[in-house]
């Protein structure tokens, strides 16, 4: 259960991370400085793991199922607010990091890399999680990179999300030494900390030091 944990940890960091800024739209009726397409993206992976969560050891414990719901509705409310509050922000990813074309990508990449031998099985669904999840922080990252300032609240929800997903990335170390190896998968989460490392320094060291946390090349 030691593997289950550390999966739904993970997760568990992305919900704390979406109800924060959750609360940042709703008590600030704006989505300046945030990604719409970051927001899809997750919402996407969420509903995908609707799907194969029921083939995996995640149904044994009653938090997965509850983590899952309570993702799927923040995710659902995020998107919500950046619908109508679309009009509030001028700034969005180029076309290329639009969220039908990373979906289009993590799909392309989930079919060639995934656990097994079959074209067509759950594991395409899994490595689509965990593709569009990675590669959906990238139009919130290339935002923030054109942000002289980056506002507090955000800032602690892309930390959160680094954080998560360096939690996963122990989970996937934990299955290997149990002899399952899903190494297409680590790469997913690798690939996804290895883009926010620079963030992740710059974020650790305005907590330690406090002041402006400016993400800017």
């Amino acid at each position: 259960m030691e593997d289950v944990f550390l999966f739904e940890l993970g997760y568990g960091i992305q919900l704390a991370a979406a109800l924060l800024l959750l609360y940042r739209i709703s008590t600030m009726k704006n989505i300046y400085g945030l990604s719409i397409d970051t927001q899809v993206c997750f919402l996407m992976g969420t509903l995908s793991r609707f799907i194969w969560m029921m083939d995996t050891r995640l149904v044994e414990t009653w938090f997965s199922y509850l983590e899952l719901w309570f993702n799927l509705a923040v995710q659902i409310a995020l998107c919500y607010y950046c619908y109508i509050y679309w009009y509030t922000t001028t700034m969005h990813a180029p076309r290329y990091l639009r969220a039908p074309v990373l979906a289009l990508v993590a799909l392309l990449l989930a079919f060639l890399f995934h656990p097994g031998y079959e074209w067509v099985s759950g594991q395409v669904l899994v490595s689509f999680t965990m593709y569009i999840e990675a590669m959906g922080l990238i139009p919130q990252l290339w935002l923030m990179r054109k942000m002289m300032d980056i506002e507090p609240i955000t800032s602690h929800y892309v930390g959160l999300l680094v954080i998560s997903r360096a939690v996963r990335m122990v989970f996937w170390g934990v299955l290997y030494m149990q002899g399952e190896h899903f190494l297409c998968l680590f790469m997913a989460d690798l690939l996804h900390t290895v883009f926010c490392a620079d963030y992740l320094y710059l974020w650790c060291k305005k907590l330690r030091t406090g002041g402006r946390l400016v993400y800017a090349l």
